[in-house]
């Protein structure tokens, strides 16, 4: 899931460089950064590990009794 989303965000940060070196506008440049400061929320993979499962478990739940 990370490579998919740091695939996407750097596929359009290259298109954006590209169109500011070709246009020099502030305003590509504005997005660029936004768009890099992005991938500091990525996720990373043992953040990824830590999230919670959504498995459902069946039947009761054991207890234990101390005597």
């Amino acid at each position: 899931m990370r490579d998919n989303i740091l695939r996407n965000i750097t596929q359009k940060a290259d298109e954006l460089a590209n169109e500011y070196n070709r246009t020099r506008d502030p305003g590509i440049r504005d997005q660029w950064y936004k768009l890099i400061r992005m991938v500091s929320q990525v996720p990373s993979v043992s953040e990824e590990a830590r999230l919670p499962s959504r498995k459902k478990t069946l039947g009761k739940a054991r207890t234990f009794r101390s005597d």
